[in-house]
């Protein structure tokens, strides 16, 4: 489970992502102009949604100081925003946000969103990488060999969400692993650091091989 900052100031969308959110597994924190979320941000939340039109401060700037300051600079910030020429800017421009959600955001595109966001926080080194690896993948044939019909239904049917990616996939209604991970939890079949463990698939490459490779 996460804590999840919504950066948001419009009520009934910071209500409707608030109980996806908690669906999902997540507690989420709210915040309806940017000096509240910039108070909030110091609590260090796991991952922050920012909504780029905040009422008293522009969200790029809200942005900039969450990243210039050390308490906050390495929460992950997912920029959600209901302007179709900012987001396709945005994406032409990188500039170190975690990814962008385009309103209205549906509970997968949400779920998919916060758990890459999470996953991208994992900064192993090599071995380590490997390893939390295996484990996972001895975990999910655990799932799916000991695990009930439902819960093999759907761990099958998120595995093969993922290796399409999403595109030109029927799946979309799939399962995040954060929710696999405590259907698992509820059967007895992980305890809650083998949970964790699945919640970050997928795990990243380390920064060093990222950098070392060709």
């Amino acid at each position: 489970m996460a804590t999840i900052l919504i950066m948001e100031d419009d009520g009934l969308i910071t209500r409707h992502m608030a109980r996806m959110l908690r669906d999902a597994g997540h507690t989420p924190a709210l915040a309806s102009d940017g000096r509240s979320a910039l108070r909030e941000a110091a609590e260090r939340p796991d991952v922050v949604l920012l909504d780029l039109g905040l009422p008293d401060l522009p969200g790029e700037a809200v942005f900039k100081q969450l990243k210039s300051r050390p308490d906050t600079g390495q929460i992950p910030i997912l920029i959600v925003t209901g302007r179709t020429e900012a987001a396709r800017h945005l994406r032409e421009s990188s500039k170190g946000w975690a990814g962008i959600l385009l309103k209205p955001v549906s509970s997968v595109q949400l779920r998919q969103g916060v758990d890459a966001a999470l996953a991208a926080r994992q900064e192993m080194d090599a071995d380590a990488l490997r390893l939390a690896q295996d484990r996972q993948r001895q975990l999910i044939q655990h799932l799916i060999v000991e695990g009930s019909d439902s819960l093999v239904f759907h761990t099958c049917r998120r595995l093969s969400w993922d290796r399409t990616r999403g595109t030109h996939s029927p799946l979309g209604d799939a399962l995040t692993w954060t929710e696999i991970s405590e259907w698992a939890k509820c059967e007895g079949l992980v305890d809650s650091e083998q949970a964790s463990l699945l919640r970050c698939i997928p795990l990243t490459r380390p920064r060093r091989l990222r950098e070392g490779s060709a």
